[in-house]
């Protein structure tokens, strides 16, 4: 078995470093800032469609859109990701199940790595790819990912994610602790929605009939891992 892992919303914590980055990038273009709470459920609920400049003309929010995709891959802001204390424990029971790899839309991957290798979680992972820029050779990325499977999962905390995934036609699992609602990754293509990523370690341990229900081969088609 192969999982598909997005690093960023499953495995690192990103709301403390999302909201650095629009306090930043609204001082940069001159508007007032959310508070906290208001950002990352606008950012969850509604994503690039929130209105978070208030009464901002389009080129203005375009500034600020600018910004805060620059701010958010530096090495500063990506400094700023945290790790949920569980996310070790949880790592170690998938890994008993399948190959484990890492991907990102992000383009800073070193950084990335920085922070997997400070918490001690780079040797679980087969391997850490970036994908490309253009959404559209996502797909193929991902199936050369899932080394031919035939059960392969992809586990996605962004819409954006999720959709390359039901292109690609793998069953996805959604994880709603990043910054999407479960409905929204639901609308994207996740066949199975876990508010966290322990509960996708928990169906593997008791069979995986939601995930199969997704349609997941049944572990007595598939070859040992």
């Amino acid at each position: 078995m192969n999982i598909i892992i997005e690093f960023d919303g499953v495995i690192a914590d990103q709301q403390s470093a999302w909201y650095a980055a629009h306090v930043a990038a609204t001082e940069a273009v001159g508007w007032s800032r959310l508070d906290t709470a208001t950002f990352w459920r606008l950012i969850r609920t509604k994503g690039r469609q929130a209105d978070l400049l208030p009464a901002a003309k389009p080129t203005k929010l375009a500034e600020y859109w600018a910004k805060f995709d620059q701010l958010i891959e530096t090495d500063e802001f990506l400094g700023k990701l945290t790790l949920d204390e569980d996310c070790g424990g949880t790592i170690t029971a998938l890994v008993k199940h399948a190959d484990l790899r890492l991907v990102t839309l992000g383009a800073n991957l070193d950084a990335r790595q920085q922070f997997l290798s400070q918490h001690g979680l780079m040797r679980f992972f087969k391997q850490f790819e970036k994908l490309d820029a253009d959404p559209r050779r996502r797909p193929a990325e991902l199936k050369l990912l899932g080394k031919g499977a035939p059960r392969t999962v992809v586990v996605a905390s962004s819409d954006t994610l999720a959709r390359s995934a039901s292109s690609a036609e793998l069953v996805c699992v959604g994880i709603s602790t990043g910054s999407c609602t479960g409905p929204r990754l639901h609308q994207a293509g996740a066949g199975v929605v876990y508010k966290e990523l322990g509960e996708l370690a928990q169906s593997l341990n008791t069979g995986a009939h939601d995930l199969i229900r997704a349609g997941l081969l049944p572990r007595s088609l598939d070859a040992p891992k």
